[in-house]
């Protein structure tokens, strides 16, 4: 059964049904947006045509070399998704999933952090694990942080009602609302006085997601395949109950993820084993390194002194293991699907100002100590892609400077023909993403050029500001410093972003005759 046709699984916070995002066939929309890349695309070269040629050529320049990079990157990034989607994967999985001498797996124990998640959710998640937890037949342990009584109360409901879920043993811990970190630290000791053998498996999975049918029977058995392999994680979709352009925000934001694991899994790494759905050997997460990761995480940094993460704590999972150079897949045929909404009523902007600035906060500092362990640790590819992501923030910045200094300087016709130029090629990024993913909205390159822009300016901000962070359901907030070190911080962020509008004018200057 597969989890985008199933919509009787999901359901929304108010208990009505709901299902993923509706798939759109790639050729049901391309009629549109095949009209949208012709007239971008006619457009800028009229408008191109149109001007001088010795204004032309700074433009083309300036516009040219970072293109060259960006689109060369994402053109290796797809070739390797390619790869192995289409041909390592399979290999893999028919192996794996056809092995008649697999070893059995002892016991399975899964961690779930559900934080004041709603009932009809709350059911939705717990339900879909343990038919799965049922569907292994193996021995089971469900450690559940919970945040209410009635949570209890589902929790024992479901128990009693599924036929075999009494075989399942179900611990519930309350959270003491400090964050994700300690809950996970908890249920981890727990596993450990268990005294589980070797050859147990771990689930950690957030407590809005819900995983589709099989989704354990068709994940195990890479893990029991491979004993070099630690951990793995899978495809998401989402349920979005937040109207208007987050309908499709989510989804884009997915298919990129999508694209960028199946990329590094060539590799046999990843760039963060998702907390919303991973699995791994609890040999590896009973290890006083991997709980001290997550529960106490920090970093050093030359003006804020130690910053102790909040949120984050599958970065930290991930960093532990990288640091251990151990071996990790990306199951792209298997499904977690999560319930997702804005954290605030204040609109678009605003909530997804607030999880990008989470989000890449995160990434931000896991990624300031990932550069350190060093290629020979990381791997070469996910430490120049951690390099990439160093650097992406301030090329993404760089198209949109030339064209309005060009704009000004030389002509508005400019500004005007980049703009035709950044939605024709998103237009065309997104198609592709949307290709390997299997969905595509017209809303896609507009809100693709919104993450880029935008969120090249918040990752530009976090850069400086890496003790700025907050975990949304929680509604927890951190900030490390104050007055001095903060007005350090803001001042060199402006400095910085004046020293890239100036370098970028001495470019332009260098190969054209601006002024």
């Amino acid at each position: 059964m597969s989890v985008r046709n199933d919509r009787s699984r999901f359901v929304t916070s108010n208990g009505q049904a709901a299902a993923p995002s509706d798939r759109c066939g790639i050729l049901g929309l391309a009629w549109r947006s095949s009209l949208c890349c012709a007239l971008f695309l006619w457009a800028a070269l009229g408008l191109v045509l149109s001007t001088p040629e010795t204004s032309t050529r700074p433009f083309l320049v300036a516009v040219g070399a970072v293109a060259m990079w960006r689109y060369g990157w994402m053109g290796l990034n797809l070739l390797r998704a390619l790869i192995y989607l289409k041909l390592v994967f399979p290999r893999v999985a028919a192996r794996s999933r056809h092995d008649i001498n697999l070893p059995q797996v002892s016991h399975v124990y899964a961690v779930v952090a559900s934080y004041d998640v709603e009932e009809p959710v709350f059911r939705s998640v717990y339900r879909a694990l343990i038919e799965n937890l049922l569907a292994i037949g193996r021995p089971a342990t469900i450690i559940a942080a919970i945040t209410s009584d009635r949570d209890c109360a589902v929790l024992a409901e479901l128990a009693a009602r599924l036929d075999g879920a009494q075989a399942i043993t179900i611990c519930a811990q309350f959270q003491c609302g400090g964050g994700k970190r300690p809950a996970l630290g908890q249920a981890l000791r727990h596993i450990r006085r268990d005294m589980p053998p070797a050859d147990a498996l771990t689930i950690f999975l957030d407590g809005d997601v819900v995983l589709e049918p099989e989704a354990l029977v068709r994940s195990f058995p890479f893990l029991q395949h491979d004993r070099r392999l630690i951990a793995v994680t899978t495809n998401n979709d989402a349920v979005v109950e937040t109207r208007g352009a987050a309908q499709q925000w989510y989804p884009l934001r997915f298919a990129q993820r999508h694209l960028a694991m199946s990329s590094l899994a060539l590799s046999r790494r990843l760039l963060v084993l998702t907390g919303r759905f991973s699995i791994y050997r609890t040999e590896a997460t009973l290890k006083d390194s991997f709980i001290a990761a997550i529960e106490q995480d920090s970093m050093d940094h030359w003006l804020y002194g130690r910053i102790p993460f909040l949120s984050g704590d599958d970065k930290s999972m991930w960093f532990d293991l990288v640091r251990q150079r151990s071996d990790m897949l990306y199951i792209a045929d298997v499904m977690a699907v999560s319930h997702e909404r804005m954290p605030t009523d204040n609109g678009f902007l605003v909530g997804s100002t607030r999880l990008m600035h989470r989000w890449f906060g995160n990434m931000l500092r896991a990624n300031a100590k990932a550069l350190r362990l060093g290629p020979q640790r990381c791997g070469w590819f996910l430490w120049i892609t951690l390099l990439d992501q160093r650097a992406s923030m301030w090329t993404t910045l760089l198209g949109p400077a030339s064209a309005v200094l060009i704009a000004v300087l030389v002509s508005p016709v400019y500004l005007v023909c980049y703009v035709c130029w950044v939605l024709m090629t998103r237009l065309v990024a997104s198609l592709i993403q949307g290709a390997v993913w299997g969905r595509f909205h017209p809303a896609w390159p507009f809100l693709m050029v919104y993450g880029q822009l935008w969120g090249a300016v918040l990752k530009t901000y976090l850069l400086f500001h890496l003790d700025s962070q907050s975990w949304t359901r929680q509604r927890i907030t951190a900030r490390g410093t104050q007055g001095a070190a903060r007005l350090a911080a803001s001042t060199l962020h402006v400095l910085s972003l004046v020293t890239l509008i100036a370098v970028t004018a001495l470019t332009l200057t260098k190969h054209g005759d601006l002024f």
